[in-house]
């Protein structure tokens, strides 16, 4: 097959993976929501833990039913469009990518079960995500969430995608929002699968495809729309590895080896798509690149043409995302270089005290600590560098000594150490020995990237700011988990090949025990994190009904698109695509927006002496003045607007000040036309 038909036949199973958890996790959540279960009560999590224990025996059988039966020497191997899979390969291809979607929509259909709102509600961060939606939903155009007069800022690839389907299906954006972020972490195994299908044995990359999913319902179910990014950055740093052995390759050979461009071409859509997704993950995965490329480079110094060959592919690669990116930046981009004012994002200035400490996975007391910790011991073991320690060296030598004795000799051919989805020993879906090597160095520097981002962290706190290190928590315990499965499955070989013949069987059936149990615990888990948004969720303040009726009416003939609305009320945002004076907090405000200038703006209008006064303040500021004011009343001598004062990088991070007008301000109705509505006014500008 040639290069550029793998490429087209690989884009097709990695669509039709994503298709199918999409089916399956839609339906598993359509099936959730149907049932009638009582709230409060611990009912859904009884069920939960129900569906994963049989998940994990179903999973478990498939698994090693197809070990039993074997695959007449297919193992991970990719079919050709020609030749279609066998029966035990396509049947690993549906659990692959139909197990993860189950598991993930499950896990997080039940937790919700009983609210229309996702994680947190419209709480906190929520807020200004489904807001973004909500404005996609309305309009493809790429207009930031909340201003009507500056370039937007932060990546809407997720949320553009969730708004046009939400317009597709005529549901409200705010609506659609729950079962999208779901379905995208149901996606986002079943994509880890197919992915790791084309670099490791089919077997072990279902097993890879389930622990992604488990690990982002533990460590990203809050943002699903950086999940899905980094549930395929291993696989990326793996190709990357890959794609300097095949320029070493091609280079040595003059010509020989295979072709290097569908793996740069796979390496910069997946940087450019990161680019228009979250912007951090993007960074982070192109130091991983850049890092990869260095190294060889470093390795490789001595043959110039080697060197540039590599510098070449990875200025292609970087040309490729960039152009994909530019997409959506060129706005702001061609904003700053034309002189547009801009303040300092504050968003890094963010300092919870979850990223105050270096993350260690692998000593949390449970199955997945276990699991992390494996993989930090095997890690070590498979790429611990000669001559580091004569004592390691010769323990390890011993220890594949005691191994290849008891084992047999039916291993396959490892010549061509840069195939695609390499062969196991018999029955144990593990990697050959060189990509073994391959997926350790992917892994393990992505362990030492995050402590290193950790590290340059806490030196920037003195500055006041940070690099966000606590977003790296999923990428660790990622690339550890994954560690884990294969340094688990290497120990039970090595446990079942050097015990006594009459006890293998035995020795065995506990691995297989103990890894099921674990594999439960795992499943079930629910952190406190998520059990407290599942709650906020559920009491999530009901839709300002009264306060939208009355926008829609004293604005007849115009669409809340082109209304610019300064509300006390912001959760009117996350149900209707009004733009606003002011973001909800500064640091979801682009920088163009100028979020501090429009609060000292707000301040001046409060000091306005006349109805007339404050008209004229409205329409000649340098922003685009509010058509619709809401405020609150505070009694009969003030109505209030309370604004978020950014105190990052504070523990209490935001205040709330309230700026308070009085209603003189608003009694003249050839300027004003005001209701009052519940607690709150409405004021239009006429």
């Amino acid at each position: 097959m040639s290069a550029a038909r793998l490429l087209a036949w690989r884009a097709g199973e990695l669509l039709a993976g994503l298709v199918v958890a999409a089916l399956v996790g839609a339906s598993t959540l359509t099936a959730i929501d149907a049932l009638s279960l009582p709230d409060p009560s611990w009912l859904p999590e009884a069920l939960g833990a129900t569906v994963a224990a049989g998940l994990v025996v179903v999973t478990g059988w498939l698994l090693l039913r197809r070990g039993r039966r074997g695959a007449g020497g297919h193992g991970g191997r990719v079919a050709g469009p020609g030749t279609g899979p066998g029966t035990g390969e396509r049947g690993l291809w549906i659990l692959g990518t139909a197990g993860p979607a189950f598991l993930a929509s499950s896990h997080l259909g039940l937790l919700l079960n009983g609210t229309p709102h996702y994680l947190f509600g419209l709480g906190g961060d929520q807020l200004n995500r489904v807001a973004y939606v909500t404005r996609f939903a309305d309009s493809p155009a790429l207009n930031d969430p909340f201003y009507a007069d500056a370039a937007p800022f932060y990546p809407p690839q997720w949320f553009w995608v969730g708004g046009r389907l939400a317009a597709l299906a005529g549901v409200e954006g705010w609506e659609f929002y729950k079962p999208y972020a779901i379905v995208t972490m149901a996606i986002a195994g079943a994509i880890a699968f197919v992915a790791w299908r084309w670099l490791v044995p089919t077997r072990l990359a279902v097993l890879f495809g389930l622990v992604t999913a488990v690990v982002g319902g533990h460590t990203n179910a809050y943002e699903p729309y950086s999940w899905i990014l980094i549930c395929l950055l291993p696989q990326v740093v793996v190709a990357t590895f890959l794609l300097c052995a095949r320029a070493a390759a091609r280079s040595r050979g003059a010509g020989a080896g295979r072709p290097t461009w569908p793996l740069v071409v796979t390496i910069g859509v997946y940087l450019g798509w990161a680019a228009l997704g979250y912007t951090l993950i993007a960074g982070f995965a192109a130091l991983l690149v850049a890092l990869v490329v260095v190294v060889h480079t470093w390795r490789y110094r001595a043959e110039r043409g080697l060197v540039a060959a590599l510098l070449v592919r990875l200025v292609a690669a970087a040309g490729i995302s960039a152009l994909l990116a530019s997409v959506f930046w060129h706005r702001f981009l061609l904003a700053v270089l034309g002189g547009a004012e801009t303040e300092p994002s504050v968003a890094n200035d963010f300092a919870p005290e979850i990223g105050s400490h270096w993350p260690l996975p692998m000593f949390e007391v449970s199955a997945a600590g276990l699991l992390c910790l494996i993989g930090v011991v095997w890690l070590v073991v498979t790429v611990w560098p000669g001559g580091a320690g004569r004592l390691a060296d010769r323990g390890a030598a011993s220890l594949s000594a005691r191994i290849d004795s008891v084992e047999d000799d039916h291993d396959h051919n490892d010549g061509d150490d840069d195939e695609e989805a390499t062969l196991s020993r018999p029955g144990w879906p593990l990697p050959s020995p060189a990509r073994a090597l391959v997926l350790a160095q992917a892994l393990g520097l992505m362990t030492l990237t995050v402590f290193g981002w950790y590290a340059l962290s806490g030196l920037r706190a003195v500055t006041g700011s940070t690099l966000l290190p606590f977003r790296m928590i999923p990428v660790i315990t990622l690339a550890l988990a994954l560690a884990g499965v294969v340094g688990s499955l290497a120990l039970a070989r090595w446990a079942v090949a050097t015990s006594p013949a009459r006890s293998r069987g035995r020795v065995a059936a506990a691995a297989v025990v103990v890894a099921a149990l674990a594999a439960i615990q795992m499943m079930q888990h629910v952190s406190q994190e998520d059990s407290d948004f599942a709650a906020a969720a559920r009491e999530a303040p009901a839709p300002p009904t009264e306060v939208l009726a009355a926008i829609d009416e004293m604005t007849p003939g115009r669409e809340p698109s082109d209304l610019v609305v300064l509300t006390s009320v912001p959760t009117v945002y996350a149900y209707r695509p009004f733009f606003t004076f002011q973001a909800p907090t500064q640091a979801y405000a682009t920088p163009a927006g100028r979020y501090t200038e429009r609060t000292d703006e707000i301040r001046r209008w409060a000091t306005a002496t006349s109805p007339g006064d404050l008209a004229d303040a409205v329409s000649s500021g340098p922003f685009r003045g509010p058509d619709v004011m809401v405020l609150e009343r505070e009694g009969s001598r003030n109505w209030v607007l309370p604004v978020m004062v950014n105190r990052m990088p504070l523990a209490r991070n935001n205040s709330r000040e309230k700026i308070r007008f009085h209603p003189e301000l608003f009694a003249d109705p050839e300027l004003f036309d005001v209701r009052e509505v519940g607690s709150r006014v409405v004021i239009v500008r006429r």
